[in-house]
């Protein structure tokens, strides 16, 4: 846990629901780090719950199935407490949304290990993130390709039953085009039947109820309290169990409404 050293660069604009986020920067061990703090407040959580607390887990488990994800960590800045995630030290950062239109339709040729993009898909749904696009997933230039890494967690685990307003056992989150219409550019057109999810659906059905009890367990109880942390794991658990029939009916929702 880091709680200091950071200091504010600017604030930058965001959705007011969602708060505001400071880039801040900090030195360590001789090199300059660059971040972006979130922070609650009482009203933003009443949108989005406890909004450093969704970011810290969402990484934590991203982490678990060596996802890349923005490292994040809790720090306090001008008495604020929340979460600064790290940019990644590399030399030129983009948005998804910023690629050559080639990329899209050509996903496996361009981008490093691009079955991570589908373990991403139902790493999103088993979190019930209503909130990936190609703004939250920055691509990076490595030689003649690109690699990637995940942001921005807060509308996802409780950040997405506050905002959508229905309780994490509601039927409404076993249908995934009922909640999130969201889709990173490409990506469902890279996504050709149910067999190439599968392996991801199974990986993290293996991860152990110990493993999600320990990744909750891990952050803060000043931003993730005894009783969130009882309702999220209770969330994971349901929909590990059942991920297998939530990406299915993805898959055959998701033909449907494209030939309607």
């Amino acid at each position: 846990m880091s709680m200091e050293n950071w200091e504010p660069v600017k604030k930058l604009s965001s959705r007011s629901k969602l708060g505001t986020v400071w880039m801040v920067r900090r030195s360590k061990n001789g090199q300059t780090e660059t971040g972006y703090f979130k922070f609650s407040n009482l009203k933003n959580e009443r949108y989005v719950g406890p909004l450093p607390g969704n970011e810290l887990l969402a990484y934590h488990l991203a982490s678990r199935l060596h996802l890349p994800a923005a490292r994040v960590e809790v720090a306090k800045i001008e008495g604020q407490l929340g979460i600064v995630s790290l940019a990644r030290p590399v030399p030129q950062i983009y948005k998804w949304t910023q690629l050559n239109r080639r990329i899209y339709h050509n996903i496996s040729s361009f981008i490093l290990r691009p079955e991570r993009l589908l373990k991403m898909f139902v790493f999103d749904i088993w979190i019930c993130n209503i909130d990936r696009h190609g703004g939250n997933l920055l691509v990076y230039p490595v030689g003649e390709k690109y690699d990637f890494y995940l942001i921005d967690h807060g509308l996802s685990l409780l950040g997405a039953v506050q905002w959508q307003g229905f309780s994490w056992d509601h039927p409404h989150w076993d249908r995934v085009v009922g909640y999130n219409r969201n889709y990173v550019r490409g990506l469902t057109k890279y996504i050709r039947n149910y067999d190439q999810l599968e392996p991801y659906v199974k990986e993290i059905q293996r991860v152990s109820y110990e493993e999600l009890e320990a990744a909750a367990d891990s952050v803060p109880l000043i931003i993730l309290s005894h009783e969130n942390k009882r309702v999220v794991k209770q969330l994971l658990l349901s929909r590990q169990k059942k991920l297998h029939i939530i990406v299915q009916k993805w898959i055959k929702d998701y033909k449907r409404t494209r030939k309607e």
